[in-house]
């Protein structure tokens, strides 16, 4: 038996889990993700964050990355998320980006 936590239990406690636009389940980076945009409310999934920053969410995502991997607040939680495999929703978010090289 494993000892790994799957992608659902690795959340930041508190913070909310669905989008608020969509409805959609969010993943732990996407809440990194928001605080890193200085959002702890009202929380959106990547596809509406990008939207609401009048960006594409590959381009949102490698410039929040960037700044994140320098910061260690949101760094230490951004890590938790070893590998692809936490990724809950590959089909509707970009885990090659995601975890792509220097993310």
């Amino acid at each position: 038996m494993s000892d790994r936590k799957e992608a659902k239990e690795i959340l930041i406690e508190g913070l909310p889990v669905v989008c608020a636009r969509c409805r959609v389940a969010i993943c732990l980076r996407q809440q990194v993700l928001n605080l890193a945009l200085g959002e702890d409310e009202t929380l959106l999934c990547l596809p509406c964050l990008a939207q609401e920053n009048e960006s594409s969410a590959e381009d949102l995502l490698v410039k929040l990355s960037q700044y994140i991997q320098g910061r260690e607040c949101f760094h230490k939680e951004w890590i938790r998320y070893c590998d692809r495999s936490y990724c809950p929703n590959p089909g509707g978010c970009l885990p090659a980006v995601c975890f792509g090289p220097g993310l």
